[in-house]
């Protein structure tokens, strides 16, 4: 292999994010490989390389200072993270075999594409003529919508950006036409397949129908039940990315189409109204989830109270972790709410298998029905993964391709606040953070009772050393949500120390004492200095290591990946303490 093969993909290496924030690193590799080209791979002992790479003292002892070995240690693992992402396209490969320091150099042969590489959505469209070259006019469809939506993300940014910097932003989309295969090569004495009018696949979620139970005989009960009905059908029509709401009419009579029937009744003895909730399976009838309460009559009178117990009993029903999910992990009703409740499961369990699962289950929808923005909301939020916790990495910016999904979901749905939501994530991990605060906040006017919303954007607040913001809003989602995820309690117990809320703070330490997500384990490390329990620490440091070895690498560069701060990074790290990891 070439020397300048290599060097150019030293300098590759080098340039990425894992390397530029390790000094130590960069000469040590830099060191090797240049040592090796030189023809002194020999030369590489530990002694060598402490004292002219790392400017050690010629007095240097390799028996009692062992910094060349645990740097390899270190070394080992950036590569290996980079090669994993990054430089998972590069040409060239270089390692550091164990035992060893003398680097070793592989030319990686490019990848041959399958024939498909994305679902074949040519499965969905009616049946062509038969013929040697039938395949190829439908191909060059499909090259050409690629191109047309490349430039329809274009078109995208400058809508949704007004215009102000469009040309920049669309620039720095995925170049989707670039990538795109030649069509292929005409065939004249082919004669041209008639090809049908292609019928869209259209996802859909589960729907619900909210209805009066039974006929109220009590003229002013009758009138209460159906305010509260309508009530509860308003609050759930928010959460438009997991549920569709039907109001039946009259409201005594059974929706058609539902999957879910939600019916709602009252009764009343002498000045107290008992009201009465059930959740069932419109299919079968199968009793999903029921609940009644007691109230004053008087205390329906003016309305308010009537539509925040409404308001409370849609959201216990449909936010993000609610009773619908519940069931749905059972059953779930529409191929395509399953896969958008995959996506939100990987926020409890944070594993590298499940964001796979989501994600080629995510994809697959939208391969059907390119308009479904649910989806395309989840999507740019897995996509963030990519990024922020190495979750399968595709080569090309993760970035990019986030933005590009969240500018679709917004504009096929710009009143859907999860839309706006994965905009706001978006935009924050870009570094637009004015930007990602306005999307978070229209977020949460378009959809106030959506306890996922609340805590996405209270949490931000937090990463940017704001937790007087971000703190209620933290407390207002975990109030609402009873299945809510370990990071929602990770960002409180967070907000309440960088505040001085000791008490507050070892309160919020308790519940997430058994998280093993990386925020989690985080959560525990910082609690477990604080209280002085070397053991656990030692414990959640390790387990941490084991799951997240970016974090083990370089602690600011992987929180800083998630969003953190450069001051909130440094308590975090400062919390944890010099016992339990060395800055690097």
């Amino acid at each position: 292999m070439a020397p300048d093969e290599i060097r150019a993909e030293l300098g590759r290496v080098l340039a990425s994010d894992i390397f530029r924030a390790a000094p130590q690193l960069t000469a040590f590799l830099t060191y090797v490989v240049e040592q090796t080209l030189a023809g002194r791979a020999a030369e590489l002992k530990g002694y060598t390389i402490a004292v002219e790479a790392f400017g050690r003292p010629p007095d240097f002892d390799p028996q009692t200072d062992p910094i060349v070995r645990v740097e390899a240690g270190r070394l080992r693992k950036a590569l290996n993270l980079y090669f994993a992402a990054e430089g998972v396209s590069d040409p060239v490969r270089i390692a550091v075999p164990v035992g060893a320091y003398v680097p070793a150099f592989e030319r990686v042969a490019p990848l041959e594409p399958p024939e498909e590489q994305a679902p074949d959505l040519a499965e969905t469209a009616a049946p062509v003529e038969s013929g040697a070259d039938a395949a190829g006019p439908s191909r060059y469809w499909l090259y050409a919508a690629g191109l047309g939506l490349a430039l329809g993300l274009a078109a995208i940014a400058f809508w949704y950006w007004g215009g102000r910097d469009a040309g920049r932003m669309a620039a720095r989309l995925p170049d989707l036409a670039s990538q795109l295969p030649p069509p292929p090569a005409a065939t004249p004495a082919a004669p041209r397949p008639m090809i049908q009018t292609m019928t869209p696949v259209r996802a859909r979620l589960p729907i619900v129908s909210v209805e009066v139970a039974e006929t109220v005989t009590d003229a002013s009960l009758d009138d209460i039940t159906r305010t509260f009905v309508r009530h509860v059908a308003d609050t759930m029509a928010r959460f438009d990315d997991l549920v569709v709401v039907k109001l039946p009419e009259p409201l005594t009579r059974p929706g058609e189409g539902a999957d879910y029937v939600l019916a709602i009744s009252a009764s009343r003895v002498g000045g107290v109204v008992e009201g009465f909730a059930r959740l069932s399976a419109a299919k079968d009838g199968r009793v999903v989830w029921t609940t009644s309460g007691e109230r004053n009559i008087d205390q329906l009178g003016d309305g308010a109270e009537l539509r925040e117990v409404a308001q409370r009993l849609a959201i216990r029903l449909a936010q993000p972790f609610g009773v619908l999910h519940a069931d749905a992990r059972q059953s779930a009703l529409t191929p395509e709410a399953g896969c958008l409740f995959l996506a939100l499961n990987l926020r409890g369990t944070m594993k590298e298998e499940d964001h796979l699962a989501a994600r080629t289950c995510l994809e697959g929808v939208v391969a059907r029905d390119p308009e479904f923005h649910p989806a395309w909301s989840q999507l740019a939020l897995l996509t963030l993964d990519e990024y922020s916790s190495d979750f399968n990495a595709r080569p090309g910016s993760a970035l990019d391709r986030a933005l590009a999904a969240a500018v679709t979901a917004v504009r096929l749905a710009p009143s859907s606040a999860r839309a706006h939501q994965a905009m706001m994530d978006t935009l924050f991990l870009r570094g637009a953070i004015d930007d990602a605060l306005k999307s978070g906040r229209e977020a949460l006017t378009r959809n106030p009772y959506d306890p996922d919303v609340m805590a996405a954007l209270g949490a931000r607040y937090v990463q940017l050393n704001r937790p007087q913001e971000g703190l209620p809003l933290l407390e207002r989602a975990v109030a609402l949500s009873s299945g809510r995820p370990p990071w929602y309690d990770f960002y409180l117990y967070l907000a309440a120390y960088l505040t001085g809320a000791t008490k507050l703070a070892e309160a919020h330490a308790a519940l997430i004492n058994a998280e093993e997500t990386p925020l989690g384990l985080i959560g525990r490390a910082m609690a477990n200095a604080a209280s002085g329990d070397k053991f656990a620490l030692e414990h959640a440091l390790q387990t941490l290591k084991q799951k997240v070895p970016l974090f083990d690498l370089d602690a600011r560069l992987y929180l800083g990946r998630r969003g953190f701060s450069a001051e909130v990074s440094d308590r975090i790290i400062a919390a944890i303490g010099p016992g339990g990891l060395l800055p690097r």
